[in-house]
């Protein structure tokens, strides 16, 4: 009898290792495939960089960033956050197709009217505030490709939470590949410059957009369904606000830069941060590939395996910062053809605020798959006053340096707050011992 209870228990830890180790093989094969992502677009920007600052001008490249930032006060207002909210129920929606064609349906309602609206303000704007930067075409090309860019995050969500990392490899380096190529194509072979960089990003919008809809509308037709859409907006209303005050935290620093007057020193700081901005792209797969665990940690209260995977990432975070610190006057004077030296100082700075938006990024998907709304309301608030503030004192005493201090610090103060609430709502629940 202790000999047949023994060989039972053995077949079924064999087979529990089995399923552990396939478990684990095909983790690791996803995880591989997201791997490819920054592979890639390192690649990309490897190559393409040189000759993009071989024939745009610091003054351009100011002026790039500048449009950026500003549309990226525009974004959330083009997705209404929609994004947010498919996210936080794909896994508890057993309908997830009428969802997502409900939101979509809904955003392209919105956008017809919306886009005509800030586009006209953008340019009222710009004129009363005697901006230096040029107007047209420049403000058009980018909230157009703002306004359609935003169907194609749904089917990186249904990729990425899916399990389909190799569809969401194709979509974002594909993205990445041709708008760049035809960027560079229009700057060098139509003599187009900044307006080709720019045109080259909304002709792959508009491509990425068509197939977006082609795959969100397949067997369905447009339709709102209004108790989704009222449940969806019961859910993302407050986060408008709190995203609207999360704006000054990623997009102050060109707003504050443009009104120093110095177009080529806001163009080394926007190269500085262009180039920093890489070590964010290249750990984002891997805080995309934990993510999905993040949401189920998080829900199912599991703070033991919370705590290691966000630890885990931290420490990838850290260990990036410091080799980028010592490669980066090489790197940069490669990447820019050694036109830009001035850009090392600024990049150096600007790569921590990288490294910090990779950990505000766990700390806000723990944060949503609790679908704690208001938290986000009173954390944006709070930073957005703190982060104004630090913006103007630091533009006032130190210039550009300040500006991108400033980054730095508002970064940290939004990541202490998310914490403090974060220990907070986990703090009456004991560890989950056992994996989920």
């Amino acid at each position: 009898m202790g000999r047949t209870g023994s060989m039972i228990n053995l077949k079924s830890a064999l087979k529990f290792d089995t399923f552990k180790r396939a478990e684990i093989q095909s983790k690791l094969r996803t995880t591989g495939v997201y791997l490819l992502v920054p592979i890639v677009n390192f690649s990309v920007s490897i190559f393409t960089s040189p000759l993009f600052a071989k024939y745009l001008t610091a003054e351009e490249f100011g002026y790039f960033g500048y449009y950026t930032s500003l549309v990226g006060f525009i974004n959330i207002f083009f997705s209404l956050s929609f994004t947010t909210y498919y996210m936080s129920v794909y896994y508890a929606e057993q309908d997830r197709k009428k969802v997502l064609v409900t939101l979509t349906s809904a955003l392209v309602l919105w956008n017809i009217v919306f886009l005509p609206l800030v586009y006209g303000g953008v340019v009222l704007f710009l004129k009363l505030s005697n901006s230096q930067v040029p107007l047209y075409p420049f403000a058009l090309l980018t909230f157009v490709a703002g306004s359609i860019g935003v169907y194609k995050n749904f089917l990186q969500i249904n990729y990425r939470l899916g399990g389909k990392p190799l569809s969401y490899f194709f979509i974002v380096s594909g993205y990445r590949i041709l708008s760049t190529f035809l960027g560079l194509y229009l700057i060098i072979e139509m003599d187009m410059n900044l307006a080709g960089r720019m045109l080259g990003l909304l002709i792959i919008e508009v491509a990425f957009c068509l197939l977006s809809l082609i795959h969100i509308y397949k067997g369905l037709s447009f339709h709102i369904d209004k108790k989704i859409l009222r449940s969806a907006l019961k859910v993302i209303l407050p986060l408008l606000p709190a995203s609207l005050l999360y704006i000054p935290i990623i997009g102050f620093d060109n707003i504050v830069l443009e009104r120093l007057g110095a177009p080529k020193e806001m163009g080394l700081y926007n190269i500085g941060k262009g180039i920093s901005t890489y070590v964010y792209t290249a750990l984002f797969p891997f805080f995309q590939t934990f993510e999905p665990n993040i949401y189920k940690y998080a829900s199912q209260k599991n703070v033991t395996q919370l705590k290691n995977t966000s630890l885990l990432l931290v420490g990838i975070v850290i260990l990036s910062i410091i080799t980028f610190w010592i490669i980066s006057p090489m790197a940069i004077n490669f990447l820019t053809d050694g036109r830009y030296p001035g850009a090392v100082f600024y990049a150096n700075i600007l790569v921590i605020t990288s490294g910090l938006m990779i950990i505000f990024s766990i700390f806000d998907a723990i944060i949503n798959a609790l679908q704690a709304t208001k938290l986000h309301l009173f954390i944006n608030g709070t930073t957005a006053a703190f982060c104004i503030v630090a913006y103007f004192i630091g533009s006032i005493y130190f210039k550009q340096v300040g500006v991108a201090l400033a980054s730095v610090v508002s970064y940290l103060f939004l990541i202490i707050l998310q914490g403090i609430f974060i220990v907070k709502k986990f703090r009456n629940f004991k560890p989950v011992l056992l994996n989920q």
